[in-house]
């Protein structure tokens, strides 16, 4: 049997964000039916609801959420603490209508259900009349600004960059030409000096930069859509678990193929851009014996080369 590492925090997080409203109107149900309607195994549900009966205003075990989980069912009771009004006060009032909009538009929420009617009762106390129109400003980081002066002045700068690819910092020379934020993270698009091409590259990732003073001429034109460069990645068609698809939750360009023929144990083929063989080997990694590549040919063995690989690399026959 094949192990897999420890699921993200932050999927983790957005599912209960969105499964606890979902517990509260229902207040019980059963394990097999919660974890088919939200795409889970049971045992991965029950780890998710055991860390939020952790949870509460304080340490207290009273102030704890009323959660509880057994084999067969989920029991779900509101809080005590919500027996008496909140008496918020206007920014914590912001901050919870911020924070439920948000919620509220994760996979599997219920777009009629009380998360909604109670978020939208606080916004129409605070006197903001759609909440839909409503703008939540992220912090921005530091090195937003000196990439976004490069790129204006056209100038280099000289970065140290932690690849996903090659699990390495390397030191790269670009020219930056925009700096933006998408899905929570920022990027600065850039000309390669090295390559002579572009390149996109998270801020996270940037360990250190040095602006420099050489000017460059860099037109690189409108941004394209993730991964829409057929040169620079392969169209891979996986068959995989479906209860695995929170792995592929975070990665662009993932689309389930049509279902045209009956496929073993309920399983589901998708469609994924990847960057190189290397990161394909990672996601499959995780993916363990819940996935199998059918396309391309070449790497249709990828997954079982690379365990072995694995396992030699560790000493294990």
């Amino acid at each position: 049997m094949t192990r897999r590492g420890p699921r993200p925090v932050n999927l983790r997080l957005r599912r209960l964000l969105v499964m606890l409203p979902w517990l509260a109107e229902r207040g019980t149900v059963s394990t097999a039916a919660m974890a088919e309607h939200f795409a889970m195994t049971v045992p991965d549900l029950m780890a998710d609801l055991t860390l939020a009966s952790l949870c509460g205003v304080s340490q207290d075990p009273r102030d704890l959420i009323d959660l509880w989980v057994d084999e067969e069912a989920v029991h779900f009771g509101i809080p005590k603490y919500f027996n008496r009004p909140l008496r918020l006060t206007a920014p914590e009032a912001f901050s919870l209508v911020a924070s439920a909009t948000a919620a509220r538009n994760l996979t599997g929420s219920d777009l009629g259900g009380a998360l909604n009617r109670a978020v939208d009762k606080v916004a129409r106390a605070l006197g903001i009349d759609d909440v839909d129109r409503l703008v939540v400003e992220l912090e921005t980081p530091a090195a937003v600004a000196d990439f976004a002066r490069a790129a204006e002045a056209g100038v280099e700068v000289t970065i140290s960059h932690w690849s996903v690819t090659t699990g390495d910092s390397v030191e790269r020379r670009i020219v930056p030409a925009e700096v933006f934020m998408e899905s929570d993270h920022w990027y600065v698009r850039a000309l390669d000096l090295g390559v002579g091409a572009e390149r996109t590259f998270r801020l996270d990732r940037i360990e250190s930069h040095q602006v420099g003073q050489t000017r460059h001429d860099v037109d690189l034109g409108p941004r394209r859509p993730w991964f829409s460069d057929p040169v620079e990645t392969t169209r891979v068609t996986i068959e995989m678990d479906p209860a695995w698809m929170w792995v592929l939750e975070q990665y662009p360009g993932v689309t389930i193929d049509e279902v045209t023929t009956p496929r073993p144990q309920g399983w589901v083929s998708v469609s994924m851009p990847v960057s190189s063989e290397r990161w394909l080997q990672r996601l499959l990694l995780r993916l363990g014996s819940h996935a199998r590549v059918r396309a391309p040919e070449s790497w249709t063995d990828l997954a079982s080369d690379t365990a072995r690989l694995v396992l030699t690399r560790y000493g294990k026959k």
